[in-house]
């Protein structure tokens, strides 16, 4: 239910200059390899591709909430790419 409700969830609407904010899956993984044996434990790896619309720390909260709100016990390893940002107008974009 958690990672439904993530992959459901809408982030943000976006911006005049971005797509609204969108959550994808990239892995999950779990297990030994053997069928006979209950893991113990799951990986999923995910990503955002946000918007100024969205920050970091924001999407970082709303997960936590989502997990803390089904009861999992979870660690998160968080890697930033980078902020979104747009860039003024001006000799860079003009």
């Amino acid at each position: 239910p958690a990672l439904t409700e993530l992959v459901a969830t809408k982030w943000d609407d976006g911006n005049a200059y971005f797509d609204a904010t969108t959550f994808q899956v990239s892995n999950i993984h779990s297990g030994t390899g053997v069928g006979n044996v209950i893991p113990g434990d799951a990986v999923v790896d995910f990503n955002f591709r946000f918007s100024t619309a969205s920050t970091s720390d924001s999407l970082k909260t709303r997960v936590h909430a989502v997990l803390d709100k089904h009861g999992l016990q979870y660690k998160l390893d968080w890697t930033l790419g980078g902020e979104a940002f747009l860039t003024e107008p001006g000799t860079l974009c003009d």
